[in-house]
This record gives C-alpha cells, sequence and structure tokens, in this order.
C-alpha cells in the first residue's frame, strides 16, 4: 500500500500589504467620513506636489498655504485643492479639525531629524497647517511670538509634530496619543466658539 501523502494547502496570499511590526496599523484613522469630507479635504491626497516641504531645523516656518515661501515661482501660491479650503471657513474649519486624526499619507515630505526618519507626511498634519494659518492669537496661539520652528507660536495644547503619526506603512500611519488630544482641544473650542477669537484679520491673509 502506497503511503498515505498529505498535503498541506496554504490559503492565497492576499494583495494587500501588512506591516510586520504592527498588526492593527493604521486602523484608528479607518472611521466613515462625510460626503463634504470627501470632497473638499481627501483631494489634499491626490495633490502630486505642494511645492514645499517641512523640515525642523531654521526657522522651519514652511506651510502648504505658502505665500511667500512656495518655489512655484513666478507667483508663488497655494495649490488649488489648499486655496479651497481657506475660503467659507464656517464650513472648512470643522472639516480641517474632523481632518486631524486622519493618517493617510500625502505626497508633503518631512525632512526628518536626529531621530526621525524622513517621511510622507498625513494628511492630518496638513490639515493643521491649514489651521495655524488662520488662527495665529488667543487662545490658540501667541501673536507675533519671537519663537521659531515646527508649531512656532501655536501653544502646545493645540499642536502636534509631523511625526506624532507612527508605524507608517503602505500609506497609511497611526496618530499617537497626544494627537487625538490636541484633536479634543480644537473640537472643544469650536464647540464654545471661542476659537474664532483667534482667527486672522482678513486685511492680514494674504490668501
Amino acid at each position: 500500500m502506497r503511503p498515505l501523502i498529505l498535503l498541506l494547502i496554504s490559503a492565497a496570499p492576499s494583495h494587500a500589504q501588512v506591516n510586520p511590526r504592527c498588526v492593527d496599523c493604521g486602523l484608528g484613522t479607518q472611521r466613515p467620513r462625510s460626503a463634504a469630507y470627501r470632497e473638499q479635504i481627501e483631494p489634499l491626497l491626490k495633490v502630486p506636489d505642494f511645492h514645499m516641504h517641512y523640515y525642523d531645523d531654521g526657522a522651519a516656518d514652511a506651510t502648504v498655504t505658502c505665500p511667500d515661501n512656495c518655489d512655484n515661482l513666478p507667483a508663488p501660491k497655494p495649490v488649488t485643492e489648499v486655496q479651497s479650503l481657506l475660503r467659507n471657513p464656517k464650513t472648512t474649519v470643522p472639516l480641517l479639525i474632523d481632518c486631524l486624526d486622519d493618517a493617510r499619507q500625502t505626497s508633503v515630505r518631512f525632512d526628518g531629524n536626529s531621530t526621525t526618519r524622513p517621511m510622507q507626511v498625513p494628511i492630518g498634519y496638513v490639515c493643521l497647517d491649514i489651521l495655524m494659518s488662520r488662527f495665529v492669537s488667543q487662545p490658540i496661539a501667541e501673536y507675533e511670538c519671537n519663537t521659531d520652528g515646527l508649531g512656532a507660536c501655536l501653544h502646545t495644547e493645540y499642536y502636534f509634530r509631523p511625526d506624532d503619526y507612527t508605524h507608517c506603512w503602505n500609506g497609511v500611519c497611526d496618530p499617537r496619543p497626544w494627537v487625538l488630544s490636541v484633536q479634543k482641544n480644537w473640537q472643544r473650542r469650536q464647540k464654545d466658539g471661542t476659537l474664532w477669537r483667534a482667527e486672522r484679520h482678513p486685511k492680514e491673509n494674504p490668501n
């Protein structure tokens, strides 16, 4: 009698990449989003070039709103997808705040530093950048402060860094708990109405 041969048949492999260091990376950001969010925020994910990058030395004041320091000369200005989010703040600001925990990566690069590798910045940080360009005084920030660097002039409880998203894999990262705390602080100011006290005066906003 021939010996019985047992064949072990493995399941077909999935085409989705899995991060072997983190079994649930990015799951916290995959919640349902509104139609308005998909229409106005998610186009940022498809921008091929914002004409800027974030860095952690010197003034470190790069911004996607770039009224002064974009390199798409001769007329530096934000890309169309950002410009649309600088209009109609009563509509776009709640969407930008809702975006802060969205850790899907964009084309914007953060150059990293001595402890952080360069990375593609998640859309949540891009949304925070846009919020920072509008809300520049109390209770959110110190108006015309004398400090430089990432998040300069913004009060600590309303700011997180690009590298506060971790375990990036296959275009999605995980937000650290601090990102979620900052988001709640913005939501609180939005709900009680005090957020609008910090808004930049229209004449001061080149956009």
